[in-house]
Protein backbone atom coordinates (compact mmCIF):
# COMPACT_ATOMS: atom_id res chain seq x y z
CA UNK A 1 0.00 0.00 0.00
CA UNK A 2 1.30 3.46 -0.88
CA UNK A 3 1.29 6.41 1.47
CA UNK A 4 -0.24 9.70 0.35
CA UNK A 5 2.26 12.02 -1.30
CA UNK A 6 2.57 15.58 -0.04
CA UNK A 7 2.46 18.35 -2.66
CA UNK A 8 5.92 19.92 -2.74
CA UNK A 9 4.67 23.48 -2.27
CA UNK A 10 2.66 22.50 0.80
CA UNK A 11 5.56 20.43 2.06
CA UNK A 12 8.10 23.22 1.85
CA UNK A 13 5.74 25.68 3.45
CA UNK A 14 4.96 23.14 6.19
CA UNK A 15 1.28 22.77 5.60
CA UNK A 16 -1.15 21.30 8.05
CA UNK A 17 1.00 18.45 9.26
CA UNK A 18 2.66 20.10 12.26
CA UNK A 19 1.63 19.26 15.81
CA UNK A 20 -1.29 17.10 14.76
CA UNK A 21 0.79 14.76 12.64
CA UNK A 22 1.85 12.30 15.32
CA UNK A 23 0.44 8.82 14.71
CA UNK A 24 0.83 5.52 16.43
CA UNK A 25 2.82 2.89 14.58
CA UNK A 26 -0.22 0.64 14.41
CA UNK A 27 -1.89 3.20 12.13
CA UNK A 28 0.67 2.59 9.37
CA UNK A 29 0.61 -0.31 6.89
CA UNK A 30 4.30 -1.13 7.38
CA UNK A 31 4.45 -4.49 9.14
CA UNK A 32 7.54 -6.40 10.23
CA UNK A 33 9.57 -6.46 13.40
CA UNK A 34 10.17 -2.71 13.24
CA UNK A 35 6.44 -2.24 13.68
CA UNK A 36 6.32 -4.74 16.53
CA UNK A 37 9.07 -2.87 18.40
CA UNK A 38 7.45 0.50 17.72
CA UNK A 39 3.84 -0.45 18.37
CA UNK A 40 3.41 2.10 21.13
CA UNK A 41 5.63 4.83 19.74
CA UNK A 42 4.10 7.97 18.35
CA UNK A 43 5.42 8.63 14.90
CA UNK A 44 5.92 11.92 13.14
CA UNK A 45 4.67 12.31 9.59
CA UNK A 46 6.45 13.79 6.56
CA UNK A 47 6.36 17.58 6.66
CA UNK A 48 6.13 17.72 10.44
CA UNK A 49 8.58 19.69 12.57
CA UNK A 50 10.71 18.36 15.43
CA UNK A 51 9.32 21.24 17.53
CA UNK A 52 5.86 21.98 16.11
CA UNK A 53 5.18 24.93 18.39
CA UNK A 54 8.23 26.79 17.03
CA UNK A 55 8.68 28.43 13.62
CA UNK A 56 10.29 26.31 10.93
CA UNK A 57 13.90 27.24 10.30
CA UNK A 58 14.42 28.65 13.78
CA UNK A 59 17.15 27.92 16.31
CA UNK A 60 16.41 27.21 19.94
CA UNK A 61 19.50 26.19 21.94
CA UNK A 62 17.36 25.32 24.96
CA UNK A 63 15.59 22.61 22.96
CA UNK A 64 18.76 21.26 21.31
CA UNK A 65 21.49 21.72 23.91
CA UNK A 66 23.70 19.06 22.33
CA UNK A 67 23.75 21.09 19.09
CA UNK A 68 23.83 24.55 20.62
CA UNK A 69 27.59 24.86 20.05
CA UNK A 70 27.51 23.52 16.48
CA UNK A 71 27.30 25.90 13.50
CA UNK A 72 28.65 23.54 10.82
CA UNK A 73 27.59 19.93 10.17
CA UNK A 74 30.04 18.26 7.80
CA UNK A 75 29.66 14.82 6.20
CA UNK A 76 32.46 12.81 4.61
CA UNK A 77 30.81 9.70 3.17
CA UNK A 78 33.24 7.23 1.65
CA UNK A 79 32.45 4.07 -0.29
CA UNK A 80 31.66 0.44 0.31
CA UNK A 81 32.91 -1.02 3.59
CA UNK A 82 31.24 -2.68 6.55
CA UNK A 83 31.89 -2.04 10.22
CA UNK A 84 33.60 -5.40 10.79
CA UNK A 85 35.66 -4.99 7.64
CA UNK A 86 37.23 -1.74 8.94
CA UNK A 87 36.64 -1.44 12.69
CA UNK A 88 36.08 -5.04 13.75
CA UNK A 89 39.67 -5.20 15.04
CA UNK A 90 39.66 -1.82 16.80
CA UNK A 91 41.80 -2.18 19.96
CA UNK A 92 39.89 -1.90 23.21
CA UNK A 93 36.54 -2.65 21.61
CA UNK A 94 35.47 -5.05 24.36
CA UNK A 95 36.53 -2.59 27.07
CA UNK A 96 34.55 0.21 25.41
CA UNK A 97 31.58 -2.05 24.74
CA UNK A 98 31.91 -1.78 20.96
CA UNK A 99 30.53 -4.69 18.94
CA UNK A 100 33.43 -5.82 16.76
CA UNK A 101 34.83 -9.23 15.99
CA UNK A 102 34.82 -11.98 18.62
CA UNK A 103 38.44 -13.17 18.92
CA UNK A 104 39.86 -16.58 19.77
CA UNK A 105 42.77 -17.19 22.14
CA UNK A 106 45.30 -16.22 19.47
CA UNK A 107 43.55 -12.94 18.73
CA UNK A 108 42.08 -14.12 15.44
CA UNK A 109 38.42 -13.43 14.59
CA UNK A 110 36.13 -16.43 14.95
CA UNK A 111 33.70 -15.17 12.29
CA UNK A 112 33.24 -17.59 9.40
CA UNK A 113 31.02 -18.24 6.39
CA UNK A 114 30.50 -21.26 4.16
CA UNK A 115 31.02 -20.74 0.42
CA UNK A 116 28.89 -22.41 -2.29
CA UNK A 117 31.32 -25.35 -2.49
CA UNK A 118 30.91 -26.06 1.23
CA UNK A 119 34.29 -24.64 2.26
CA UNK A 120 34.39 -22.68 5.51
CA UNK A 121 36.15 -19.33 5.20
CA UNK A 122 37.19 -17.55 8.38
CA UNK A 123 37.70 -13.81 8.60
CA UNK A 124 41.26 -13.01 7.54
CA UNK A 125 43.53 -9.94 7.32
CA UNK A 126 43.65 -8.61 3.78
CA UNK A 127 47.43 -8.27 3.87
CA UNK A 128 47.33 -5.58 1.16
CA UNK A 129 45.63 -2.20 0.72
CA UNK A 130 44.25 -3.51 -2.58
CA UNK A 131 40.85 -5.20 -2.73
CA UNK A 132 39.44 -8.28 -4.38
CA UNK A 133 36.08 -8.88 -6.03
CA UNK A 134 33.02 -8.37 -3.82
CA UNK A 135 29.41 -7.54 -4.64
CA UNK A 136 26.81 -5.34 -2.98
CA UNK A 137 24.06 -5.74 -5.56
CA UNK A 138 20.44 -6.01 -4.41
CA UNK A 139 20.52 -9.80 -4.85
CA UNK A 140 23.97 -10.34 -3.29
CA UNK A 141 23.12 -8.10 -0.32
CA UNK A 142 19.82 -9.84 0.36
CA UNK A 143 21.43 -13.27 0.01
CA UNK A 144 24.10 -12.21 2.48
CA UNK A 145 21.42 -11.01 4.89
CA UNK A 146 19.28 -14.15 4.40
CA UNK A 147 16.36 -12.74 6.39
CA UNK A 148 18.61 -12.09 9.39
CA UNK A 149 20.62 -15.34 9.36
CA UNK A 150 23.64 -13.37 8.06
CA UNK A 151 25.08 -16.53 6.47
CA UNK A 152 25.17 -15.72 2.75
CA UNK A 153 28.08 -13.31 2.28
CA UNK A 154 29.94 -15.80 0.07
CA UNK A 155 26.98 -16.84 -2.05
CA UNK A 156 26.85 -13.67 -4.11
CA UNK A 157 30.45 -12.62 -3.69
CA UNK A 158 33.92 -14.10 -3.18
CA UNK A 159 36.12 -15.09 -0.26
CA UNK A 160 37.26 -11.46 -0.17
CA UNK A 161 34.00 -10.73 1.66
CA UNK A 162 35.66 -12.15 4.78
CA UNK A 163 38.75 -9.94 4.62
CA UNK A 164 39.43 -7.09 7.03
CA UNK A 165 41.94 -4.32 7.69
CA UNK A 166 43.28 -3.02 11.00
CA UNK A 167 45.35 -0.18 12.38
CA UNK A 168 48.43 -1.27 10.47
CA UNK A 169 46.72 -0.15 7.26
CA UNK A 170 44.60 2.53 8.87
CA UNK A 171 46.63 4.48 11.45
CA UNK A 172 44.58 7.63 10.93
CA UNK A 173 41.20 5.91 10.88
CA UNK A 174 42.02 3.98 14.03
CA UNK A 175 43.18 7.19 15.72
CA UNK A 176 39.81 8.77 14.84
CA UNK A 177 37.93 5.75 16.21
CA UNK A 178 40.02 5.61 19.39
CA UNK A 179 39.69 9.36 20.04
CA UNK A 180 36.09 10.20 19.13
CA UNK A 181 32.68 8.51 19.51
CA UNK A 182 32.18 5.37 17.43
CA UNK A 183 28.60 4.54 16.40
CA UNK A 184 28.52 0.73 16.26
CA UNK A 185 24.87 0.61 15.24
CA UNK A 186 25.08 2.88 12.18
CA UNK A 187 23.46 1.00 9.31
CA UNK A 188 23.22 2.02 5.69
CA UNK A 189 19.69 2.99 4.72
CA UNK A 190 18.84 0.19 2.32
CA UNK A 191 20.19 -3.25 1.52
CA UNK A 192 21.79 -2.49 -1.84
CA UNK A 193 24.26 -0.27 -3.66
CA UNK A 194 25.70 3.25 -3.62
CA UNK A 195 23.14 5.39 -5.46
CA UNK A 196 20.09 4.22 -3.47
CA UNK A 197 21.93 4.82 -0.20
CA UNK A 198 23.25 8.22 -1.21
CA UNK A 199 19.80 9.31 -2.35
CA UNK A 200 18.48 8.17 1.03
CA UNK A 201 21.12 10.37 2.68
CA UNK A 202 19.77 13.43 0.82
CA UNK A 203 16.07 12.68 0.39
CA UNK A 204 15.12 9.99 2.98
CA UNK A 205 14.07 7.71 0.13
CA UNK A 206 15.77 5.80 -2.66
CA UNK A 207 13.02 6.94 -5.05
CA UNK A 208 12.81 3.45 -6.59
CA UNK A 209 16.55 2.89 -7.09
CA UNK A 210 18.18 -0.43 -6.21
CA UNK A 211 21.48 -0.16 -8.09
CA UNK A 212 24.31 2.07 -9.24
CA UNK A 213 23.86 2.51 -12.96
CA UNK A 214 26.02 4.19 -15.59
CA UNK A 215 25.22 6.81 -16.68
CA UNK A 216 23.70 7.97 -13.39
CA UNK A 217 19.93 8.29 -13.40
CA UNK A 218 18.12 11.54 -12.71
CA UNK A 219 16.25 11.08 -9.45
CA UNK A 220 13.13 13.06 -8.60
CA UNK A 221 11.95 12.32 -5.05
CA UNK A 222 8.26 13.21 -4.70
CA UNK A 223 8.89 15.24 -1.53
CA UNK A 224 12.10 16.86 -2.72
CA UNK A 225 15.41 16.65 -0.91
CA UNK A 226 17.27 18.29 1.94
CA UNK A 227 18.75 21.00 -0.31
CA UNK A 228 15.21 22.15 -1.20
CA UNK A 229 14.43 22.40 2.49
CA UNK A 230 17.64 24.22 3.40
CA UNK A 231 17.17 26.71 0.56
CA UNK A 232 13.55 27.30 1.50
CA UNK A 233 14.59 28.29 5.02
CA UNK A 234 17.69 30.31 4.16
CA UNK A 235 20.23 27.81 5.54
CA UNK A 236 23.50 27.65 3.63
CA UNK A 237 25.01 24.46 2.29
CA UNK A 238 27.85 23.44 0.01
CA UNK A 239 29.50 20.47 -1.66
CA UNK A 240 33.25 20.28 -2.22
CA UNK A 241 33.93 17.50 -4.70
CA UNK A 242 36.87 16.02 -6.54
CA UNK A 243 35.14 14.35 -9.46
CA UNK A 244 31.36 14.02 -9.14
CA UNK A 245 28.91 15.90 -6.88
CA UNK A 246 26.46 13.54 -5.19
CA UNK A 247 23.61 16.11 -5.50
CA UNK A 248 24.10 15.72 -9.26
CA UNK A 249 21.91 12.60 -8.95
CA UNK A 250 19.02 15.05 -8.94
CA UNK A 251 19.91 15.98 -12.50
CA UNK A 252 22.64 17.64 -14.56
CA UNK A 253 20.62 20.84 -14.83
CA UNK A 254 20.27 20.94 -11.05
CA UNK A 255 24.01 20.48 -10.56
CA UNK A 256 24.84 23.09 -13.20
CA UNK A 257 22.55 25.67 -11.61
CA UNK A 258 24.26 25.13 -8.27
CA UNK A 259 27.70 25.49 -9.82
CA UNK A 260 26.59 28.89 -11.05
CA UNK A 261 25.82 29.85 -7.47
CA UNK A 262 29.31 28.78 -6.36
CA UNK A 263 27.98 26.16 -3.98
CA UNK A 264 30.39 23.56 -5.27
CA UNK A 265 34.12 23.51 -4.91
CA UNK A 266 36.45 23.25 -7.91
CA UNK A 267 36.60 20.25 -10.16
CA UNK A 268 40.04 18.77 -9.74
CA UNK A 269 42.33 16.60 -7.68
CA UNK A 270 41.41 15.65 -4.08
CA UNK A 271 44.14 18.02 -2.84
CA UNK A 272 42.35 20.90 -4.57
CA UNK A 273 39.10 19.88 -2.88
CA UNK A 274 40.78 19.96 0.53
CA UNK A 275 42.42 23.31 -0.27
CA UNK A 276 39.07 24.81 -1.28
CA UNK A 277 37.46 23.53 1.91
CA UNK A 278 40.26 24.96 4.05
CA UNK A 279 40.06 28.29 2.22
CA UNK A 280 36.36 28.53 3.12
CA UNK A 281 37.21 27.78 6.75
CA UNK A 282 39.89 30.49 6.80
CA UNK A 283 37.62 33.00 5.08
CA UNK A 284 34.76 32.38 7.49
CA UNK A 285 32.47 31.35 4.63
CA UNK A 286 31.95 27.68 5.48
CA UNK A 287 28.23 26.85 5.01
CA UNK A 288 26.01 25.41 7.72
CA UNK A 289 25.82 22.00 5.99
CA UNK A 290 28.80 20.68 4.06
CA UNK A 291 29.40 17.60 1.93
CA UNK A 292 33.03 16.70 1.22
CA UNK A 293 33.50 14.15 -1.52
CA UNK A 294 36.53 12.06 -2.56
CA UNK A 295 37.72 11.18 -6.03
CA UNK A 296 35.26 8.38 -6.74
CA UNK A 297 37.31 6.88 -9.54
CA UNK A 298 40.50 6.30 -7.56
CA UNK A 299 40.13 7.47 -3.98
CA UNK A 300 36.72 6.58 -2.54
CA UNK A 301 37.81 3.12 -1.24
CA UNK A 302 35.50 1.18 -3.54
CA UNK A 303 37.02 -2.06 -4.80
CA UNK A 304 39.52 -2.60 -6.35
CA UNK A 305 41.02 0.73 -5.19
CA UNK A 306 43.87 1.10 -2.72
CA UNK A 307 42.00 1.82 0.51
CA UNK A 308 44.77 4.07 1.81
CA UNK A 309 44.10 6.64 -0.92
CA UNK A 310 40.73 7.39 0.65
CA UNK A 311 42.23 7.42 4.14
CA UNK A 312 44.70 10.08 3.00
CA UNK A 313 41.80 12.24 1.76
CA UNK A 314 39.84 11.96 5.01
CA UNK A 315 42.97 12.71 7.04
CA UNK A 316 43.61 15.87 5.02
CA UNK A 317 40.01 17.03 5.50
CA UNK A 318 40.03 16.47 9.27
CA UNK A 319 43.39 18.12 9.73
CA UNK A 320 42.33 21.09 7.59
CA UNK A 321 39.28 21.55 9.81
CA UNK A 322 41.28 21.26 13.02
CA UNK A 323 43.86 23.76 11.73
CA UNK A 324 41.32 26.61 11.83
CA UNK A 325 40.50 26.80 15.56
CA UNK A 326 37.52 29.17 15.32
CA UNK A 327 35.77 26.86 12.81
CA UNK A 328 36.81 23.60 14.49
CA UNK A 329 35.33 24.95 17.74
CA UNK A 330 31.85 25.14 16.14
CA UNK A 331 31.84 22.05 13.92
CA UNK A 332 30.61 18.46 13.85
CA UNK A 333 32.06 16.13 11.22
CA UNK A 334 30.63 12.68 10.48
CA UNK A 335 32.91 10.13 8.81
CA UNK A 336 30.95 7.20 7.42
CA UNK A 337 30.36 4.93 4.38
CA UNK A 338 27.45 4.72 1.97
CA UNK A 339 27.09 0.92 2.18
CA UNK A 340 28.94 -2.27 3.08
CA UNK A 341 30.47 -2.97 -0.33
CA UNK A 342 29.86 -6.73 -0.10
CA UNK A 343 32.06 -7.16 2.99
CA UNK A 344 31.01 -9.28 5.96
CA UNK A 345 29.38 -7.91 9.09
CA UNK A 346 27.98 -10.02 11.90
CA UNK A 347 25.14 -7.77 13.18
CA UNK A 348 21.72 -8.33 11.56
CA UNK A 349 20.30 -5.01 10.40
CA UNK A 350 16.91 -4.01 11.82
CA UNK A 351 13.77 -3.56 9.82
CA UNK A 352 12.94 0.02 8.96
CA UNK A 353 10.09 2.42 8.42
CA UNK A 354 9.20 2.73 4.74
CA UNK A 355 9.59 6.23 3.29
CA UNK A 356 5.92 6.22 2.32
CA UNK A 357 6.41 8.32 -0.82
CA UNK A 358 4.74 5.82 -3.15
CA UNK A 359 8.00 4.63 -4.73
CA UNK A 360 8.78 0.98 -4.09
CA UNK A 361 12.02 -0.63 -5.35
CA UNK A 362 11.99 -0.93 -9.14
CA UNK A 363 13.16 -4.50 -9.73
CA UNK A 364 14.21 -6.21 -12.95
CA UNK A 365 12.01 -9.04 -14.14
CA UNK A 366 12.52 -12.18 -12.11
CA UNK A 367 14.31 -10.45 -9.20
CA UNK A 368 12.69 -10.96 -5.82
CA UNK A 369 11.95 -8.09 -3.48
CA UNK A 370 12.70 -10.43 -0.52
CA UNK A 371 9.78 -8.75 1.24
CA UNK A 372 11.86 -5.56 1.33
CA UNK A 373 10.12 -2.42 0.13
CA UNK A 374 12.74 -0.16 1.69
CA UNK A 375 11.56 -1.65 4.96
CA UNK A 376 14.95 -3.18 5.73
CA UNK A 377 18.06 -1.30 6.78
CA UNK A 378 21.33 -2.33 5.15
CA UNK A 379 24.43 -3.60 6.93
CA UNK A 380 26.49 -1.69 9.47
CA UNK A 381 29.06 0.77 8.20
CA UNK A 382 31.87 2.58 10.05
CA UNK A 383 30.75 5.88 11.59
CA UNK A 384 32.69 8.23 13.85
CA UNK A 385 31.48 11.61 15.15
CA UNK A 386 34.36 14.11 15.10
CA UNK A 387 33.86 17.33 17.06
CA UNK A 388 35.41 19.25 19.95
CA UNK A 389 32.02 18.73 21.62
CA UNK A 390 32.18 14.94 21.22
CA UNK A 391 32.58 12.66 24.22
CA UNK A 392 36.13 11.28 24.05
CA UNK A 393 36.32 7.56 23.33
CA UNK A 394 32.55 7.19 23.61
CA UNK A 395 30.74 4.07 22.39
CA UNK A 396 27.34 4.91 20.89
CA UNK A 397 24.87 2.05 20.46
CA UNK A 398 21.82 3.99 19.22
CA UNK A 399 20.48 2.72 15.88
CA UNK A 400 21.31 5.24 13.17
CA UNK A 401 21.08 5.15 9.40
CA UNK A 402 21.97 7.82 6.84
CA UNK A 403 18.67 9.59 7.42
CA UNK A 404 19.91 10.28 10.95
CA UNK A 405 22.02 13.04 9.38
CA UNK A 406 18.82 14.55 8.00
CA UNK A 407 17.14 14.14 11.38
CA UNK A 408 20.06 15.98 13.01
CA UNK A 409 19.84 18.85 10.54
CA UNK A 410 16.09 19.02 11.06
CA UNK A 411 16.48 19.03 14.83
CA UNK A 412 19.17 21.74 14.71
CA UNK A 413 17.15 24.16 12.55
CA UNK A 414 13.60 22.87 13.20
CA UNK A 415 13.02 21.79 9.61
CA UNK A 416 10.15 19.74 8.14
CA UNK A 417 10.85 16.07 7.57
CA UNK A 418 11.00 14.71 4.05
CA UNK A 419 9.50 11.22 4.55
CA UNK A 420 8.43 8.89 7.31
CA UNK A 421 12.02 7.62 7.49
CA UNK A 422 13.83 10.84 8.49
CA UNK A 423 10.84 12.05 10.50
CA UNK A 424 11.42 9.12 12.86
CA UNK A 425 15.16 8.51 12.54
CA UNK A 426 17.32 9.01 15.62
CA UNK A 427 19.28 12.27 15.52
CA UNK A 428 22.85 12.38 16.77
CA UNK A 429 22.58 13.48 20.38
CA UNK A 430 24.27 11.28 22.97
CA UNK A 431 27.67 11.48 21.27
CA UNK A 432 27.85 15.18 22.18
CA UNK A 433 28.09 17.03 25.47
CA UNK A 434 25.46 19.67 26.11
CA UNK A 435 26.85 21.43 29.15
CA UNK A 436 30.23 22.74 30.25
CA UNK A 437 33.41 23.27 28.23
CA UNK A 438 34.21 21.37 25.06
CA UNK A 439 36.14 18.23 26.08
CA UNK A 440 38.20 18.22 22.85
CA UNK A 441 38.41 21.93 22.03
CA UNK A 442 42.15 21.59 21.42
CA UNK A 443 42.64 18.85 18.82
CA UNK A 444 44.14 15.85 20.57
CA UNK A 445 47.59 14.81 19.52
CA UNK A 446 49.73 13.53 18.19
CA UNK A 447 47.66 13.04 15.05
CA UNK A 448 49.12 10.17 13.01
CA UNK A 449 49.83 10.81 9.37
CA UNK A 450 47.93 8.72 6.85
CA UNK A 451 50.23 6.86 4.45
CA UNK A 452 50.72 8.94 1.33
CA UNK A 453 48.74 7.00 -1.28
CA UNK A 454 47.87 8.34 -4.69
CA UNK A 455 45.91 7.61 -7.82
CA UNK A 456 48.86 5.55 -9.05
CA UNK A 457 48.41 3.17 -6.12
CA UNK A 458 44.76 2.56 -7.01
CA UNK A 459 45.72 2.07 -10.64
CA UNK A 460 48.23 -0.55 -9.54
CA UNK A 461 45.53 -2.28 -7.48
CA UNK A 462 43.22 -2.33 -10.48
CA UNK A 463 45.92 -3.74 -12.75
CA UNK A 464 47.44 -6.25 -10.36
CA UNK A 465 44.70 -6.97 -7.84
CA UNK A 466 45.27 -8.22 -4.33
CA UNK A 467 46.08 -11.91 -3.91
CA UNK A 468 44.28 -13.80 -1.16
CA UNK A 469 46.56 -14.79 1.71
CA UNK A 470 47.32 -18.50 1.58
CA UNK A 471 45.96 -19.11 5.07
CA UNK A 472 42.48 -17.64 4.69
Amino acid sequence: MHQRRIPRRDFLRLGALGAGAALTASALPLGGSWLASARHRRLRAPGSLPFPDRPAGSLNPDLTPELANIDHIIVVMMENHSYDNYLGMLPGSARRGLDGFTLDGSGRPTAAQVDPSGTTVRAFPAGTPCQGDVSQSWVASHEAWDFGAMDGFLRGSSSWAMSYWDGGTFPFYYWLAETFPVCDRWFCSTLCQTYPNRVFSMAATAAGLISTDTPPPTVTPPNGHIFDVLDAHGISWGDWYSELPTPGLFGAAYAASLEGRNLFGPFGAPAATVDAFKAACLAGTLPSYVLLEPDYQWGSEENPQDVQVGQWFVAQVVQALMSVPEVWARSLLIWTYDEHGGYYDHVPPPTALAPGDGLDPVLPAGVSDYGDRYTQLGFRVPAVVVSPWAKPGYAEHTVFDHTSVLATLERKWNLPALTWRDANANPIRDCLVSRGPAPLLTPPGPIPAAPLATEADSIACQENGGPLPAFF
